[in-house]
């Protein structure tokens, strides 16, 4: 399988740059006209409906330098994209390149260093209690029917780590040394804690918990890992979340 990864320096002066940045959905919608239009069953239910994320393993990301002031969206996917549909100032230099052959050479053992944008979320069990007595009933009946809603994000520091190591285990890697970023230098996210996202029917924002961790991890199981790099890691990936970016370790 192909794996394309595209490198886009974003203008800041460009007003169109600031308003995919300025929702979510903006964004993931910009980036999926980069490929092929997918046709719908229109009587398909929406989590059954196929997407640019579903069917070419697209995961993107914001990376933001407050030094350089450089902002910086890396996306990723099975098939080549065509930007050549943004104007011609959205980015100030766009790079897309194959990344599979790297990610063929990954063997067990390797020490490799990371960097990850995840939302650490729990679910929400039908036992789960909150600890609050009086909003115990309150926040029961609030998420009952509310499938959608049954994963609540992870406030602690060793929670978020723990959540990474289980994460790992099934991916394919141990940690080797991690540390936490939690105010995100996130274009959509400055000044925030948490990165929000306006829905079209006029709901209230959907909210992400945004973490980004960096570090070293060591290989366990190569195979597993090579496809938890394409596939991504967490909840949240059309919202810029799951991106597993690699580099050799110098250790």
């Amino acid at each position: 399988m192909e794996i394309y990864l595209t490198k886009m320096i974003l203008n800041p002066q460009s007003r169109m740059v600031w308003n995919d940045l300025g929702n979510l959905q903006n964004l993931h919608r910009m980036i999926s006209k980069a490929f092929p239009k997918i046709e719908n069953d229109t009587a398909a239910l929406h989590h059954a409906r196929k997407t640019p994320r579903s069917e070419f393993d697209l995961l993107h990301r914001l990376d933001f330098n407050r030094q350089s002031g450089k902002a910086v969206l890396l996306v990723q996917s099975s098939v080549a994209p065509d930007w050549s549909f943004l104007n011609k100032d959205y980015a100030v230099e766009i790079d897309c390149k194959t990344v599979h052959e790297q990610y063929s050479k990954i063997e067990n053992g390797m020490r490799l260093l990371f960097r990850l944008q995840a939302n650490p979320t729990k679910r929400i069990g039908q036992k789960y209690r909150h600890p609050d007595e009086q909003k115990r009933e309150e926040f029961t009946r609030k998420f009952r029917d509310e499938k959608s809603r049954r994963r609540i994000a992870l406030n602690k520091d060793e929670e978020k780590i723990e959540w990474l190591k289980r994460k790992g285990e099934d991916a394919g890697f141990r940690l080797a040394d991690v540390q936490i970023k939690a105010n995100v230098e996130n274009v959509a996210a400055i000044a925030q804690s948490k990165i929000k996202s306006r829905r079209k029917d006029g709901e209230s924002p959907m909210t992400f918990g945004s973490v980004v961790f960096e570090g070293v991890l060591e290989v366990t199981d190569a195979e597993t890992l090579r496809d938890c790099i394409i596939r991504g890691i967490g909840s949240g990936k059309a919202y810029g979340f799951g991106l597993l970016s690699i580099a050799p370790s110098t250790d």
